[in-house]
């Protein structure tokens, strides 16, 4: 049986960033609804990660999520936890961050509009950049205004 999409794109993230000092925890998705893919910590940080690729030619969609998932994303978001849905946009070589504290408000608005993109990365530079995303603290991404992270991503269009 072929491989999914998303568990290439999770032995990608764990053999890139394999040396970087990052625990992962893959979970399995029946052991309770709605829960991302993996589980990270690194320097003290801890971190969700949904995987997800999306398959169309154009990045300016977002790929499916389940209201369970939707639903865990905006409980852990709410009390100060760490969730991020990595997609890997194949067709454009890309992975895009959009952070689960506006993942549901997104989808409700029908508005593609990911918080952060970066070329796929092709080395252990690549992928410290990748955990360096994962882990932004919350000051850190509440300081960047919708219209940045719009004009960044045009830039990049």
């Amino acid at each position: 049986m072929p491989k999914k999409p998303e568990s290439k794109l999770w032995k990608a993230l764990r053999d890139g960033t394999a040396g970087l000092g990052v625990h992962w925890v893959r979970m399995e998705s029946w052991a309770s609804p709605g829960v991302p893919d993996v589980n990270g910590c690194l320097n003290g940080n801890d971190f969700w990660v949904e995987l997800k690729v999306l398959t169309t030619k154009s990045d300016k969609k977002f790929p499916k999520w389940r209201p369970h998932q939707i639903v865990w994303q905006t409980s852990r978001t709410r009390v100060g936890g760490c969730v991020w849905n990595l997609v890997h946009h194949p067709s454009s070589g890309c992975l895009l961050f959009l952070d689960g504290t506006y993942l549901a408000q997104r989808l409700m608005d029908g508005d593609p509009v990911y918080d952060d993109r970066m070329d796929w990365p092709i080395d252990k530079d690549g992928w410290a950049e990748v955990l360096r995303r994962l882990t932004k603290s919350d000051d850190e991404r509440r300081r960047e205004t919708r219209a940045e992270i719009i004009r960044r991503q045009s830039a990049t269009s």
